[in-house]
């Protein structure tokens, strides 16, 4: 099923595309956005700075692909060793000045790790909905995890 999907966000307009097609064009993202599973649960961790729940997501750093980055991510800021990963597709942000790309991955955790001790998360916490308190209230997690429950029908 292929998603695409423009909303507003925080930090500027939004637009999420998700199928087979996009999934294979996300080697120019700037970053990686994360949704690991465990024991069919969704793992997000809490962001100290921006006082909210958060998928692992961030930057890629040189020389890195999106699927290193979403392997890093998903260990500093949740000491998740993923396996089974697989990419979704990408979301764009526009802000007018400039345009991030980042690809979406969904993945199992094979294990968890002790996070490094410099991470910028707090705590890691096991979720069957959507908390309240996320860190970003722009619809990208809950347009992302629905279509993960439409096309794979369990979440």
């Amino acid at each position: 099923m292929d998603l695409v999907v423009n909303i507003s966000g925080t930090n500027g307009n939004i637009q999420i595309s998700l199928s087979p097609k996009s999934a294979g064009d996300i080697e120019d993202s700037s970053g990686s956005l994360v949704f690991p599973f465990y024991n069919d649960n969704f793992v997000m961790t809490f962001h100290m700075k921006r006082k909210g729940w958060e998928f692992p997501a961030g930057t890629r750093e040189e020389g890195e692909t999106p699927l290193e980055c979403a392997k890093r991510e998903s260990f500093e800021e949740a000491g998740a060793i993923l396996k089974n990963v697989k990419a979704l597709g990408y979301y764009t942000v526009n802000n007018g000045d400039k345009k991030l790309k980042y690809a979406i991955y969904k993945a199992e955790i094979d294990r968890f790790e002790p996070k490094p001790s410099w991470s910028e998360t707090d705590l890691v916490k096991l979720f069957t909905e959507l908390p309240e308190d996320i860190s970003y209230q722009d619809d990208v997690y809950k347009i992302v995890l629905n279509h993960i429950k439409s096309t794979e029908g369990k979440m």
